[in-house]
Formats: structure tokens, sequence, C-alpha cells
């Protein structure tokens, strides 16, 4: 065992240049007073900053794009849309998408990955993105805990990458859920998911 790895905190061992950093959703339309405001991303920014400050061309940001009107959506998405119509582009418009001005002048255009559903994998552009890439391991982090972070890692989880999920980067609107998706949920896959702090990372990446 190397000094390096004596030191790492992370259950699985170190990063190598090979890791990738994933914000997800941190935009307005979530860290803004409104329907979808989740009060708790406000309180994660700083750390989130700090890991997509790491760096930023291994750092993809995804972005959910919400439908123009129910309409516009297929399937359940429309009585999804019906019962959030406030959030559709019609009513909230484009610019409640956006990052948090905080982060945007972290976020490489090419970087930026918009998706329709909570997976990001979901998103053929970050998908090719991450196969191409080859990551060794994933670092997701961002908005909402229990909803697109959760939906993301179990694919990763499928696609047999390695997950890490800095809890104190992560949050939720609803406290139970993203409580339980810490205490009992990713716990569940405990040789596919590591479960961290920021800090841990930033030393890891050091």
């Amino acid at each position: 065992m190397t000094a390096g790895e004596a030191k790492c905190r992370l259950p699985f061992g170190p990063l190598d240049e090979r890791a990738l950093l994933v914000c997800i959703d941190m935009q307005r339309v979530f860290l803004e007073p409104g329907e979808w405001f989740c009060p708790g991303g406000l309180a994660i920014l700083p750390a989130v900053k700090t890991l997509a400050g790491l760096a930023p061309e291994r750092c993809l940001f995804t972005r959910f794009i919400t439908a123009r009107n129910p309409d516009a959506a297929s399937g359940q998405w429309r009585r999804y849309y019906r019962r959030w119509q406030s959030v559709t582009l019609e009513k909230i418009g484009t610019p409640a998408m956006d990052l948090h001005a905080e982060l945007q002048p972290l976020a490489r255009p090419d970087l930026v990955f918009d998706k329709t559903t909570h997976d990001a994998f979901q998103s053929r552009a970050f998908a090719e993105a991450i196969e191409k890439r080859a990551p060794s391991a994933l670092i997701l982090f961002g908005v909402e805990t229990d909803v697109c972070v959760l939906a993301s890692a179990m694919t990763a989880v499928d696609l047999g990458l390695r997950v890490i999920l800095p809890r104190d980067a992560l949050a939720s609107s609803v406290a139970a859920s993203h409580d339980a998706c810490l205490a009992h949920i990713f716990p569940r896959f405990d040789e596919q998911i590591e479960i961290v702090d920021s800090r841990d990372v930033v030393e890891a990446w050091r």
C-alpha cells in the first residue's frame, strides 16, 4: 500500500486521472423561489462549487429541461406536466433552466448536457460522453438526491461504473426521502456506491 492509498478515505481507494465529476441539475428552477425550489440546493452550493472547480475540463453538468407544455410531453409525462404546469417552458421561461449563476463560470459549454428525464444517461450526448471517456469513477452531486441523482446513479451502477456520492453536496426538497436514500437505499449498493464527504473527494483528487 502506498502512502497515498493509506491516507485515502474513499472506500475503494484513490482516484486517478480518468475520474469524472458530474454536477446534476444545479439550475435556477431548483435554486430560486418557486414550486420546485429546493432550499437545500443553496446550502450545498459551496461544496458543489468546490467539487466542480477541481477540474472544469473533467466536470460534466446536466440540466433538466421541462416540456414546453403538457401536450408536448408523452406518456405519463403529460400527466406529470399537467400537475406541474407552472414549470413548463411556456409558463416559467427558458432562463429558469440555466445553471446557477455561481456555477456558470465553471461549466464548459461542451460539457453541459440537457435531458428531459430524470436519468442523465437518457441524454444520448451525455451517455456518449461517458462512454468515450471510459471513466474510472463518477462523482455525482447536485439535486435532487431522491430523483435525478438516484436515477443517474442506478444507471451508472448497471453500467458497472464506480459511483461516488459526496453526501454534503447532495440535496432534496423532501428531507425524509433525501435521508432515506443516504441511510437505506444507496447503502444497499455498498459494493458499487461509495458515500463520502466532499472533503474526502478533494483530498483524493489531490
